[in-house]
């Protein structure tokens, strides 16, 4: 759903390249750039640099070379501390494997990023329990991650990610775990969480028929994204 043309981040020349016994470029020259509310697949072959894009785009790894530029602001003038607030505060992320920590049940995961922000539970629970509500697992919430399916774990990643209303939710082949069928409902919920809350989101995926349903679809070749 695209609300407003205003792009909310703009990627612009990113180079990156890795150093060990030899140089790797994965990224050369790349631009990309989302309005509000709009949602974008990122396909390719394996080892393009699709996570890594990801991960530049989420303030998890800074570019060798180029500006992102996220509302007006480039991000990675920020010092490491303020790229840590910038993350939990603006994007949220879901991984092709849940990570939810198994000691805790379902809703304790979901408040965790808000509690590490320096929130109080009680500032979080109503809207942990909305969001719980949102993905279709309220009835689950007091579960430890151990008795909860695949789908069900995907899920509350979801909302936790979504825990500090992120303007912009980052995925990483959030259904490749899953067998077929809980896939399309998990893509399906990430949909509607678009329509729904006007998240911006950015998902990689090796599975085409998902893509094509997303407002554009990129493929990630010889370092840049092709439409």
């Amino acid at each position: 759903m695209i609300t407003e043309q205003k792009p909310i981040f703009e990627a612009k020349g990113i180079h990156k390249e890795f150093i060990n016994h030899s140089r790797l470029q994965v990224l050369a020259n790349l631009d990309f750039s989302l309005s509000a509310g709009e949602t974008a697949a990122i396909t390719g072959t394996s080892g393009t640099g699709k996570t890594t894009l990801l991960h530049i785009l989420g303030a998890l790894d800074r570019p060798s070379n180029g500006d992102y530029l996220y509302k007006g602001e480039n991000v990675f003038q920020k010092s490491d501390n303020e790229l840590s607030s910038f993350r939990n505060r603006e994007i949220g992320f879901v991984f092709q494997f849940h990570h939810l920590l198994p000691e805790f049940n379902a809703f304790e995961n979901v408040l965790l990023p808000g509690l590490i922000a320096g929130h109080k539970k009680h500032e979080l629970d109503e809207y942990a329990l909305f969001l719980l509500e949102r993905v279709g697992v309220a009835t689950r919430a007091g579960h430890k991650v151990g008795e909860l399916s695949g789908g069900e774990q995907q899920r509350i990643a979801l909302a936790r990610a979504l825990i500090m209303k992120p303007a912009l939710l980052l995925a990483d082949e959030p259904t490749g775990n899953l067998d077929p069928k809980t896939g399309e409902r998990v893509f399906e919920l990430i949909q509607e969480l678009n329509q729904t809350l006007d998240l911006t989101i950015v998902m990689v995926t090796h599975n085409n028929d998902l893509a094509r349903q997303m407002d554009r679809c990129l493929t990630l070749r010889d370092g840049r994204l092709h439409e």
